[in-house]
């Protein structure tokens, strides 16, 4: 009788290793499904960035549509920041985006959150994503629809957009122009950006913080104005739009 053990235990290798390939295959094609479907949290996660903020040095911190900084002697110890974008906890809210560890900062002291709207025509309030309290808003850089809050503890904030009036339909303004609540006003999308928020009462304009006034009359506006008006809620002085009347 023939021997055939050796023959049978290759055959049974080569067996057993399609069925290993076979099931790396059903394995990998599963992983990409899900994938596919939204299963990996990499891809769908919202905008997040942390990182180690000095004390002294202070930093910023950029995710998703927004910008926070945090000036130097802010905060009182070297403290690792989060700054996320997140879902509204209301309805009728743009955005909502949260500042970890809450009330960091040292008393005196405020940070800056700016957030850039997709609305090429917005009003913009900012709520406390606490008690949903209005908050003071200014421009931060009118090119780029970018409007900011100083905030005297770091926490939750929440962005409610309004349309501005319109330049007419179809519009009026020219090209270089841009419809800002009624008014047709140069524009520019290529501008430079700011690194940092502009402090309070300043505005970045084509990468440099000025005042709000030297920017409203460089665009042909009228210092101490609020261009654009503000939002519901809210009272203009001298450039910013005030939640305290």
């Amino acid at each position: 009788m023939l021997d055939h053990t050796p023959e049978m235990i290759r055959s049974g290798s080569t067996l057993a290793a399609h069925r290993a390939i076979t099931s790396t295959s059903v394995l990998a094609a599963l992983a990409l499904a899900l994938v596919a479907c939204g299963g990996s949290s990499s891809s769908s996660s919202p905008p997040t960035t942390t990182r180690l903020v000095s004390a002294s040095a202070g930093g910023t911190l950029v995710a998703g549509a927004a910008r926070l900084t945090i000036p130097p002697g802010a905060l009182a110890q070297d403290t690792q920041v989060t700054l996320r974008e997140a879902e509204p906890h209301h309805a009728g809210r743009a955005a909502r985006f949260e500042v970890e560890p809450h009330d960091a900062l040292v008393p005196g002291h405020e940070a800056l959150l700016s957030v850039e709207v997709s609305d090429s025509n917005p009003k913009v309030a900012m709520h406390d994503g606490g008690d949903d309290s209005l908050e003071d808003v200014e421009v931060e850089d009118r090119n780029h629809h970018s409007f900011k809050t100083h905030m005297s503890t770091l926490g939750d904030v929440e962005v409610e957009v309004e349309e501005g009036l319109s330049c007419g339909t179809p519009s009026t303004c020219t090209a270089g122009q841009e419809c800002d609540d009624g008014a047709c006003k140069a524009h520019d999308d290529g501008a430079q950006t700011c690194a940092d928020v502009c402090s309070i009462g300043q505005e970045c304009d084509d990468g440099v913080c000025k005042t709000h006034d030297e920017v409203e009359t460089e665009h042909g506006g009228a210092p101490g104005t609020c261009s654009p008006s503000c939002a519901t809620g809210l009272v203009c002085h001298d450039g910013m739009c005030s939640a305290h009347g």
